[in-house]
């Protein structure tokens, strides 16, 4: 297991969060971090392809859901009216424990260990971008690691788990990332 650097940190990725997410009081600032991680969900969904057998027909929309406790309040708002890969962005809230195999991508709220190693596991190999924030996210074989380090947010992806699921993330996307490679 390893962490490659992408490059660039985040360089093009910010200055597109840039225009979702000014910069507020010091009293707004859970606020404007709740904004730019919606923000980054919804560029992981426009730089990632998902196998056309996962996908449905064409009127079906691109399902973003939210695997327990939501941490992001308001900010999903501005995904309202959004599209994805030319299909309407749907956003879904399930309660710990549900199956998550109807989306397309999932982030993973803040919820006990054992829980989160179930929900990975029900969706390993399956063409389902997962999210989350915990420090052993993709070494549990999560694919999207979200990170705080001096006050930004950076992102890690596991592509050997993407890889596994069917998902092709851009070039893009990767160059933006940390790359974390599974031992073995």
């Amino acid at each position: 297991m390893r962490l490659q650097p992408g490059g660039r940190l985040l360089g093009v990725l910010l200055l597109l969060v840039a225009g979702f997410a000014g910069i507020g009081s010091d009293q707004s600032i859970p606020a404007e971090k709740a904004r730019v991680k919606v923000t980054f969900l919804f560029h992981f969904a426009q730089f990632s392809t998902w196998p056309e057998e996962a996908l449905g027909d064409a009127a079906t929309p691109i399902r973003l859901c939210i695997l327990g406790k939501d941490p992001f309040g308001s900010a999903l708002e501005q995904l309202q009216g959004k599209t994805v890969h030319n299909r309407p962005l749907e956003i879904r809230h399930l309660p710990v424990g549900a199956s998550a195999r109807g989306c397309h991508l999932v982030f993973m709220g803040p919820m006990p260990k054992q829980v989160l190693q179930t929900s990975l596991k029900q969706l390993q190999n399956q063409p389902v971008l997962t999210v989350g924030e915990g420090e052993d996210f993709l070494k549990q074989g999560g694919m999207v690691r979200l990170v705080e380090e001096k006050n930004r947010i950076q992102f890690e992806i596991n592509i050997t788990a993407a890889r596994r699921a069917g998902l092709q993330l851009s070039a893009r996307l990767l160059r933006l990332a940390r790359i974390y490679e599974e031992a073995g």
